[in-house]
């Protein structure tokens, strides 16, 4: 089967494994077929430039490698800005002067550059810090200047590393149900990360509950990535994400190209068609 990986970091990123070269060569033995390089962009208070992120060097190996593998792997150039709304003026300096193809979105921080990775969950804390984590999804859907909102519950994953089982749609459906509207509404879609299944949480972000939710609100921009921060997990998972998707009633999967969305169905999805 081939696939279209949406969600893929390199050494670009500060918590990547592997060189833009090794990620490419993984997905082509794989039988991926497209893949977007979402690096991280995630400045903060005394960074806010984010000056690790170098983009002309970035857009330079990308360029570099599609020669290297054209006719082989379609490389779509993508970022995944991290927490934008907290600071939106590099942000939008970023994708304004860049053509991207593919724009990520997530909220991996609280204002303050508290990052909800370095969190200890407790029983006490958790409705605490799930309350901060819908608001600063709500903040960054209001923000709206992204194509697609990255791992919908990613503090599911925190949570479940302290031994803490968390559901948010459970405590928080009414928010969740406006947050999921607003992303309808500005015409965005959201990421089905698979790197859940490979984590504590064990299970993909967004829960099926959440993606069923927002195939009833009428959502139809999903995309599939695995998150992946080292070669070996380029389309891991993806699989059974995508019997899941059908089993909810999904029939696109959608790929963006200049940061156009167009949906293809499960078989081209599975077949290799791209653009």
């Amino acid at each position: 089967m081939y696939y279209y990986d949406y969600h893929v970091h390199t050494t670009n990123s500060t918590d990547g494994k592997d060189t833009l070269m090794d990620v490419c060569q993984s997905a082509i033995s794989k039988g991926v077929k497209e893949i977007a390089i979402t690096d991280h962009f995630e400045p903060t208070q005394v960074n806010q430039e984010y000056v690790f992120y170098q983009p002309e060097l970035f857009f330079k190996e990308i360029e570099e490698a599609r020669q290297i593998f054209k006719g082989l792997l379609v490389i779509k150039y993508g970022v995944e800005l991290g927490q934008p709304h907290i600071y939106p003026i590099y942000s939008e300096k970023l994708i304004n002067e860049y053509p991207f193809d593919f724009v990520l979105a997530s909220a991996h921080k609280i204002k303050g550059d508290v990052d909800f990775g370095d969190i200890d969950y407790t029983q006490a804390n958790r409705s605490f810090y799930m309350q901060k984590y819908i608001d600063s999804l709500y903040e960054l859907v209001q923000w709206g200047k992204f194509d697609c909102l990255a791992h919908f519950d990613l503090i599911k994953r925190y949570c479940a590393r302290s031994g803490i089982k968390i559901n948010l749609i459970e405590e928080y459906e009414e928010k969740i149900t406006e947050i999921l509207k607003e992303v309808i509404k500005k015409g965005k879609g959201i990421e089905v990360n698979t790197s859940g299944l490979r984590q504590y949480s064990a299970g993909l972000m967004p829960d099926w509950d959440i993606l069923s939710l927002y195939k009833k609100l009428g959502g139809t921009h999903l995309t599939i990535g695995s998150d992946a921060h080292s070669a070996p997990e380029i389309g891991a998972g993806f699989q059974e994400t995508v019997e899941l998707l059908k089993k909810l009633g999904y029939k696109t999967v959608t790929l963006y190209k200049k940061r156009k969305p167009y949906e293809i169905a499960f078989s081209e999805y599975t077949n290799g068609k791209s653009a």
